[in-house]
């Protein structure tokens, strides 16, 4: 009789003999058709075996991905795709699904009974009502299914497999290193043509869509350098690499030209010293009175209607610092476009408060609301792009249900990362903790003039800083009470 190991060493063996033939029958065939494509089969049924081993490897793979992944769009079809992030996540779905069916739906009690996860699902939830009710509801299943391939991945199975700290560092110390790499080419590309703000647009190209795309997914993985080099002065290790690290990333964000990115980089950094002083309930307090007197006061006696632009002044600046003028002038174009869409998206709550347009559909209604003397050069919108603002969309989209209960999740995500924060005994801890709410901050803060969180370069980072947040606050749950 063989025992148990003396079995596995022999069905390795086979294996290997195995995948040995197909190689050498493999190669046979490449030399005969003189084509490398007989190899894929042998890496495939490698990468299958690889992730049946350990589905972490997957996960941890989607974030090495994530800075060099592309956008495909099928030919003839309004669709597309992210290469290779967004097949990665659908088959990560499946794989938590698979995991959570077969321990039957087992997760510790804490996460499922914590603010944060309650609402997450309840967002989720309402998304799924407003798609049965959508004016487009092929379009809004779309959108609920990518949003479900977001939160399993990023939110549900971290919150299954992550045992320590190093589990978590572990993800976002890939992705620094992957992305360096990005903005590393991206810089050498960018001074190759003098660092243009015109050149800021096609230097990121083919890895991101755009130079916004570049610096957020930069800007957000930023506080996790930090992170990491707070924590190697803790160690009392050599930070030269950490700092130079640093000094990339600063470096790419700040020639990526997005204001958005500069401007979030400069809150997190006041929202730093705002959680370190527990004073997040009083800068939210005052943040919602300044937005709702803001509100009121464009509202009254259509006050807004003074923000028309002059169509033939506002237009596109090809220098940064003429951009950053005209913004405050009120004479940038991509600035006057969002004004146009957030005005559209105004009358489109008038008409459907309670549960909006449906997810998604933002785009195939708007035109319809839309003010005329809010116009720019490019109100045409041939690409199809959003409203630019995350918040004001969700309540086009979902009506003020969903709108109140994105505010409820960022509100309580921010409340709970400076709660755990302060009650971290292990500084290295504390260190991801604030890291993970400043990526928070971040995402919010961008969101108020992008429509971010559905795409594979901020969507990720989103879900994931929140199952941070929770894995912490199940490691420090007595200290809770």
């Amino acid at each position: 009789m063989f025992t148990s190991s003396e079995i596995s060493v022999r069905s390795n063996y086979y294996v290997f003999r195995y995948f040995i033939f197909l190689l050498v029958i493999c190669t046979l065939a490449s030399v005969y058709f003189e084509s490398y494509l007989p190899y894929l089969l042998p890496v495939a049924i490698l990468g299958i075996g690889i992730i049946f081993d350990d589905f972490r490897r997957l996960f941890y793979l989607i974030f090495a991905v994530l800075p060099f992944s592309i956008e495909f769009y099928f030919e003839g079809a309004s669709i597309g795709t992210d290469l290779p992030s967004e097949p990665l996540m659908i088959l990560l779905t499946g794989i938590t699904i698979g995991t959570l069916m077969m321990r039957k739906l087992s997760i510790k009690l804490h996460y499922v009974t914590s603010p944060i996860f309650i609402l997450m699902f309840l967002h989720l939830f309402w998304i799924f009502i407003t798609s049965i009710n959508s004016t487009n509801f092929l379009i809004s299943t779309k959108l609920l299914a990518a949003k479900i391939w977001y939160i399993f991945p990023f939110f549900i199975l971290p919150l299954m497999f992550i045992k320590d700290r190093i589990d978590i560092e572990r993800a976002y110390k890939i992705l620094y290193k992957f992305l360096l790499a990005s903005i590393i080419i991206v810089l050498v590309r960018h001074a190759l043509e003098g660092f243009s703000f015109a050149a800021s647009y096609k230097v990121v190209q083919p890895f991101f869509r755009n130079h916004v795309n570049y610096a957020a997914i930069s800007v957000i993985c930023l506080p996790f350098v930090w992170a990491f080099y707070r924590i190697n002065k803790l160690k009392q290790m050599s930070n030269k690499w950490m700092q130079f690290v640093l000094l990339i990333f600063i470096a790419g964000i700040y020639f990526s030209y997005t204001r958005a990115a500069i401007l979030s980089m400069l809150i997190a950094t006041g929202a730093w010293y705002i959680i370190k002083n527990r004073k997040v309930k009083t800068a939210l307090a005052i943040s919602s009175f300044i937005a709702i007197a803001g509100i009121i006061f464009l509202s009254w006696n259509n006050k807004y209607l003074d923000l028309e632009p002059n169509f033939e002044r506002t237009i596109t600046h090809t220098e940064f610092d003429n951009l950053i003028e005209a913004t405050y002038k009120l004479e940038d174009i991509s600035s006057m476009e969002r004004v146009y869409r957030w005005m559209a998206g105004i009358e489109m709550i008038k008409d459907r408060f309670w549960f909006g347009f449906g997810p998604g559909t933002f785009y195939s209604n708007y035109k319809a609301y839309s003010i005329s003397r809010f116009q720019t050069y490019v109100s045409d919108n041939p690409d199809q792009s959003g409203i630019h603002n995350y918040f004001l969309m969700t309540w086009v989209e979902q009506g003020i249900i969903g709108f109140m209960l994105l505010i409820a999740l960022c509100f309580t995500i921010l409340i709970e990362g400076e709660r755990i924060f302060h009650i971290c005994t292990d500084q290295r801890d504390g260190y991801i903790v604030m890291a993970a709410t400043l990526g928070a901050i971040i995402i919010f803060a961008m969101c108020l003039i992008n429509d971010l969180i559905e795409t594979d370069k901020v969507g990720p980072f989103f879900f994931f800083n929140s199952a941070i947040l929770l894995y912490f606050s199940w490691k420090y749950r007595p200290n809770l009470l």
